[in-house]
């Protein structure tokens, strides 16, 4: 069966022109880009493809504004890491890496803040806050304070030299006073030697006190220093020295020395009974004094 079509009808000019002009009308649409946009976006039809926008993890909240740069907040936080750095120890575990503490009196080994109750933290920050607003006053109080440290030790060290001073000018005199007491000795020892000379050749002549010789110097306390000072010399050896006290323990021997000196002696019985007690007493020490030699001899040897 044939198909059937509709039958062509004659349309007059006016139609025509009509029908070109809106078929031009829809081409410019179509080519014009606003048109196009317009087209995709004003007419509420959905496009076939859709932009991504990821999640958020946060709302955006209205009104909201950046944190502000906290100085004191930022100077404490390097204070405290400059502390633990100090403790030679990392911020964090010294903080939160606490097992206990140690056996001995639960004192741990991290910072003393970490024991500070939230008074003495206070007063911690409170001084901490005041040396650095007032680190020139305290600069100036520290020099003061070195300054005066520094002349303390300047007067103690005047006053080491001026005891050094004193104890060196004390040892000259006593080695001045050394050496005038040997002359006085090496004087008398030759005036010593005489008398016994004196006394010894007398046979018949009458002797007084002031002729009696003793083993001191002159004017000298009778001691039993005394005499070792002046038959012990510094200068003479051992030997030398224990020949001069043998000697004089033969000259001062009592029984001797009464028959040879004190018999000669003319004066009262209480001045004899004294010169007889001063010779015991002179014997003894020239005893002690050659025990004391041999001793020296013995460690010696």
């Amino acid at each position: 069966m044939p198909k059937l079509r509709y039958k062509d009808h004659p349309e007059s000019e006016d139609k025509k022109y009509k029908r070109k002009k809106k078929k031009h009308k829809k081409r410019d649409r179509s080519s014009s880009p606003t048109r196009h946009h317009r087209h995709r976006h004003g007419h509420g039809r959905q496009s076939k493809y859709q932009y991504y926008d990821p999640p958020k993890l946060y709302e955006e909240e209205s009104g909201w504004v950046p944190p502000q740069h906290d100085e004191e907040a930022e100077w404490r936080e390097r204070l405290f890491s400059a502390m633990a750095e100090d403790e030679g120890q990392d911020p964090f575990y010294s903080q939160y890496d606490d097992y206990g503490g140690s056996s001995s009196g639960g004192v741990t080994s991290r910072s003393n803040i970490d024991f500070m109750n939230d008074e003495e933290y206070r007063e911690y920050i409170a001084s901490q806050m005041y040396r650095k607003k007032n680190a020139e006053a305290i600069a100036w109080e520290e020099a003061k304070a070195a300054e005066a440290k520094r002349k303390e030790k300047e007067r103690k060290e005047a006053q080491e030299r001026a005891r050094e001073e004193e104890a060196r000018m004390q040892k000259e005199r006593e080695r001045q006073e050394t050496i005038l007491r040997q002359l006085k000795i090496h004087d008398s020892r030759s005036k010593y030697e005489e008398l016994w000379k004196y006394v010894e050749a007398t046979t018949t002549t009458v002797i007084t006190k002031n002729d009696i010789p003793w083993p001191i110097a002159s004017g000298a306390a009778f001691s039993r220093q005394n005499i070792k000072e002046f038959l012990v010399l510094a200068t003479a050896s051992l030997m030398d020295n224990k020949k001069v006290v043998r000697k004089e323990q033969l000259r001062y021997h009592p029984d001797k020395f009464i028959h040879r000196v004190l018999r000669k002696f003319e004066g009262t019985e209480k001045e004899k009974k004294r010169l007889t007690t001063k010779t015991n007493e002179v014997s003894g020490w020239l005893n002690e004094l050659w025990q004391e030699l041999n001793n020296d001899n013995n460690s010696s040897s």
